[in-house]
């Protein structure tokens, strides 16, 4: 939640009529879900599927024509090479 909605959120609370008893209990269980959700959960079992990786003939399409680059390029030379004819 963004600071703006936080914002609105208060003066949501603050414009309705809660006795000092509602607001004990209200910050009570917002003291509890925070600290719930901080503490530390297990770690997720996580995979990746070769079809997850595929991508879709859309998404493919704008470099269908580019071939991919040697294992040798030298990106710093390709740089180098480009501001030199531009500038040079």
């Amino acid at each position: 939640m963004n600071a703006l909605s936080l914002n609105n959120l208060w003066s949501y609370i603050q414009g309705l009529a809660l006795t000092t008893s509602n607001k004990r209990w209200l910050a009570e269980h917002l003291y509890e879900a925070a600290s719930k959700e901080g503490q530390a959960t297990p770690p997720v079992d996580f995979h990746i599927n070769k079809e997850d990786l595929v991508l879709s003939p859309e998404i493919l399409e704008p470099v269908k024509d580019i071939a991919p680059l040697p294992q040798d390029f030298d990106f710093n030379q390709a740089r180098t090479n480009y501001i030199m004819q531009k500038y040079g």
